[in-house]
């Protein structure tokens, strides 16, 4: 549960609710990415997430449903097969932001072809995240708080293509997935509301103040990187790093704090 401040109660000014505040992601997406002579795949998508997205139950599916060509069907004029055809790699339709977060499957504004690799080495940082919205959750319903900390996730695709600069062309099937993606994250502090219902609150949660977390309050304990991602600008280790990126991080997205949590990682196709 998430809890508001309400001061009709003297000996307990915190008012505690078994309904979530955080209903789901505060989702924001860039146009689909203009590749060769598609319109196809994502270009850039941002959320902000609530602690009440570990509470069990609370956590969507949303699975990749979004077709079309070069996915599973010829493009006209592209390659002389679909992504759900090669033989060379194993192809995902990987969402930016996670469908157990609320990202959408059903749009390429959401989606990228991953390698398998990939989609594994994005579902290590999501990972992180979800530790970090356990230790959110765990932080709120340990006492009373006057404000929510989450989290802050934004994934920018590369705007130069997974082919080969050389063979990069129309009939190309990789020149039509992103090289890598790009993922920043960071702690958000959101002021609480005072004397609203839940109802109220999960209607304006994105209109109350967020700011950055320059440090932790005592008794929020923040998780452990993970091995892998540890001093690794990229995963697969030895990567790269850097290139252009295609959207662009929102107006809100606050500088990385050294708070022990704020960093970004790339997640390469190879």
């Amino acid at each position: 549960m998430s809890r508001i401040i309400y001061t009709g109660a003297p000996a307990n000014p915190r008012w505690s609710t078994n309904q979530p505040i955080f209903l789901g992601a505060q989702y924001q997406a860039g146009p689909v990415a203009v590749r060769q002579i598609a319109n196809f795949g994502a270009s850039s998508a941002a959320a902000v997430l609530g602690p009440d997205l570990i509470m069990p139950g609370q956590q969507g599916n949303n699975v990749p449903t979004a077709g079309g060509a070069p996915w599973d069907q010829l493009l006209v004029g592209g390659p002389p097969l679909t992504f759900t055809q090669d033989n060379t790699n194993n192809w995902i339709r990987g969402h930016l932001i996670n469908g157990r977060w609320g990202g959408p499957g059903n749009t390429w504004q959401n989606l990228v072809p991953l390698t398998a690799t990939a989609n594994a080495n994005h579902a290590t940082v999501e990972g992180y995240m979800d530790a970090f919205l356990a230790a959110s959750y765990a932080y709120e319903t340990s006492g009373q708080r006057d404000a929510w900390y989450g989290l802050y996730y934004c994934v920018q695709s590369s705007a130069n293509p997974f082919s080969d600069p050389t063979t990069t062309n129309n009939q190309n099937l990789y020149s039509y997935a992103p090289e890598f993606i790009r993922i920043l994250w960071r702690a958000v502090r959101i002021v609480k509301p005072v004397n609203v219902s839940t109802a109220t609150a999960a209607a304006n949660i994105g209109a109350y103040p967020m700011n950055a977390v320059a440090a932790f309050p005592g008794g929020f304990v923040v998780p452990a990187l993970p091995y892998a991602m540890n001093g690794n600008a990229t995963l697969p280790p030895g990567n790269a790093a850097g290139g252009a990126v295609l959207g662009a991080i929102p107006a809100g997205f606050p500088a990385a704090q050294a708070n022990g949590f704020d960093g970004g990682i790339e997640i390469h196709q190879n």
